[in-house]
């Protein structure tokens, strides 16, 4: 019916206010599954919140100590009204930000100074964060010098290095820096490896054997701490 006949039938009726809506009607959309990515605690925190809502529904819990994953799925034969919670540990900025323990970044000695320059903060001592530094900023000039007078034509330069390496650069030194995004900081050993790059170039790489322990200790230590929060309410599965 047009606009022509509507009108005035609705005056005959009484009615003086009309509106006229012209367009397309509103799309419809379907209820869609709900998908949340968040820190190891998401799970616990999202079943702390809800738990009467989702009391009675039926769910599992998926849980991978090595990988640091929790994923919780409620309802989980519902196709428009399942609900995944996924709760993940990451490896603290901080730390990857220096490259510790990763094998494919290196830098060059004035430029990891450069960088620890920066990060006071993290040294648990100021003399030795002012000690390191320096050390660096002098090491390609040092170690060439010395190598020059103990090269003895033999090529024997390579075992020169080694020796002029070890002499000048400390066992390792102290960092105070969090291990897990989230998590407090704690108090490291890390070691500077430095390696000849042809000629009379160094590299140096940073590594921790303290960190590579720890990190492991920790990922199955707060999925734990997480399991006992929500094994009263859903059925844990580790995989």
């Amino acid at each position: 019916m047009n606009n022509e006949k509507i009108i005035p039938a609705m005056l005959e009726k009484g009615i003086d206010k009309i509106m006229i809506l012209q367009g397309d009607a509103p799309v419809q959309h379907n209820d869609q599954p709900v998908n949340i990515l968040g820190t190891i605690s998401a799970p616990s925190r999202f079943i702390e919140g809800r738990k009467q809502d989702f009391e009675s529904s039926k769910k599992h819990c998926l849980v991978s100590k090595t990988d640091g994953l929790i994923k919780l799925v409620l309802n989980e034969q519902s196709v428009v009204d399942k609900y995944i919670i996924q709760g993940k540990i990451e490896i603290a900025k901080k730390f990857t930000a220096l490259g510790i323990n990763n094998d494919k970044v290196s830098y060059e000695p004035e430029e990891l100074a450069n960088k620890l320059k920066l990060l006071r903060s993290m040294f648990v001592s100021n003399i030795e964060h002012a000690n390191i530094c320096s050390t660096l900023r002098n090491l390609k000039a040092k170690i060439n010098s010395q190598i020059e007078s103990l090269n003895d034509r033999k090529g024997n330069v390579t075992e020169n290095f080694k020796q002029t390496v070890n002499s000048n650069m400390p066992d390792s030194i102290k960092l105070k820096l969090p291990l897990l995004e989230g998590e407090e900081p704690i108090e490291i050993e890390v070691n500077v490896i430095l390696e000849a790059n042809g000629g009379s170039g160094i590299l140096c790489s940073l590594e921790s054997v303290d960190a590579a322990e720890l990190i492991e200790t920790q990922f199955a230590e707060r999925v734990n701490q997480e399991i006992e929060k929500i094994k009263d309410f859903v059925t844990v599965i580790e995989y």
